[in-house]
């Protein structure tokens, strides 16, 4: 067999056997529209065909004016700080998690500040055959914004959508917008305070959000779609739809913690007292990325002072101790980063690194060559070592 024919056979064993697309083939017109109806969604025609959406207004009053700097606190936020107004949230419920081509986002929920009221519109599919419409319609309503707000959509929605644009022969919906992804933030902010920063965990933990009844888990979700195209009856997508308005809702409410948290820093050099000591490491951290000395510090010195003395937690976590011994280092503050020092060693951080830090300090800070001969051999600094024997000896009975 020559290796044309090898690998044309290779190919077909290794092919998947295509799955029959769904349809709504042989369901009456009228009972579809009858379903659509109980959803609650409206027909909305367009000048590339019908589109079918549903609304909504919670009461929920937008970010002060201007937005908090969110250099850091977003991966890319640009140099354009957007009004509230100006904010696109957007999530999208879909057929899978794969994505590529054989993924469809089947609703498509988006969101936006009008005054005091969080608007939401959620684009619905009937069919795959109504995807062309739907995008060129969330295309025009995103021209009037300048940012998208995502939760891992940057990862995964908005690559999809751009897909679906491609395979209808149209440009991205969304590629004007900055792209602005919560998981970002969230993580950066609450990731050292939280089991997880799932979205849900995150409106629990943060926002004070319960989901309550009438939800659906999303591992149920595409199935549900696929129930409706065979059979023509709704199902389970009022939960779907319910899901995603919570989503959407939940996100907003997680945007304002985002800016609000922004806000500490960028409108006021002190934390409150108030302030958890891991988002106090947090947003130390996130100056620090800015070149930003002086708040960093600020914020540091507040989380070392409330943080808890434990082994593992706390000072006795190596990397919140790393991290405050980094920048509290900048602001020469050495008794209180000798107290650190010795704080983490006594909750258990008995690792060659802060031993290294120890040394450093003692020779060139506080002048103990005693203690930093001490804590260089302890951290297997053999030159360290050497040069601390040899000015000790130097110095005789000052020893």
């Amino acid at each position: 067999m020559d290796l044309k024919s090898r690998l044309a056979r290779l190919d077909r064993l290794s092919r998947r056997p295509e799955s029959p697309q769904p349809s709504l083939v042989g369901i009456r017109q009228e009972d579809v529209e009858a379903s659509l109806e109980v959803l609650g969604l409206v027909r909305n025609d367009t000048p590339e065909g019908p589109v079918w959406l549903t609304s909504h207004r919670d009461l929920l009053a937008g970010p002060g004016e201007p937005l908090p700097n969110l250099e850091e606190v977003f991966s890319r936020p640009g140099p354009h700080r957007p009004s509230a107004g100006e904010i696109l949230f957007l999530d999208t419920e879909t057929t899978g998690l794969a994505g590529g081509t054989g993924t469809i986002a089947f609703l498509t929920g988006v969101s936006w500040w009008d005054g005091k009221a969080f608007v939401t519109r959620q684009y619905f599919l009937p069919g795959p055959g109504n995807e062309l419409a739907m995008l060129k319609d969330l295309a025009r309503l995103a021209g009037g914004f300048a940012v998208v707000v995502t939760f891992n959509g940057a990862s995964f929605d908005l690559p999809l959508l751009r897909t679906r644009a491609r395979l209808n022969r149209l440009e991205d919906p969304l590629a004007a917008l900055d792209v602005w992804d919560l998981l970002v933030p969230a993580r950066r902010l609450w990731g050292n305070r939280l089991p997880d920063c799932r979205q849900q965990t995150l409106e629990r933990e943060v926002c004070g959000l319960e989901r309550g009844p009438g939800d659906i888990d999303g591992s149920f979700i595409p199935q549900t779609w696929f129930d409706f195209l065979a059979t023509g009856q709704p199902g389970l997508l009022p939960s779907v739809l319910t899901h995603n308005h919570r989503d959407m809702v939940g996100m907003g409410r997680l945007f304002l913690e985002v800016a609000t948290a922004a806000g500490l820093i960028d409108r006021s050099a002190v934390l409150p007292a108030t302030t958890p000591w891991q988002e106090g490491w947090a947003l130390g951290r996130i100056c620090e990325r800015r070149r930003d000395v002086a708040r960093s510090l600020a914020c540091l010195e507040i989380a070392a002072r409330a943080a808890p003395r434990e082994p593992r937690r706390g000072i006795g976590d190596s990397r919140f101790l790393a991290d405050a011994l980094r920048i509290l280092k900048r602001g020469g503050d050495w008794p209180l980063v000798e107290r650190l020092i010795i704080e983490g060693l006594e909750a258990g951080v008995d690792d060659p690194w802060l031993h290294r830090e120890a040394a450093i300090l003692y020779e060139h800070r506080l002048v103990d060559l005693g203690r930093a001969l001490d804590h260089a051999l302890k951290s297997g600094e053999v030159h360290r070592c050497t040069r601390l024997e040899g000015l000790l000896q130097g110095r005789g009975p000052d020893r």
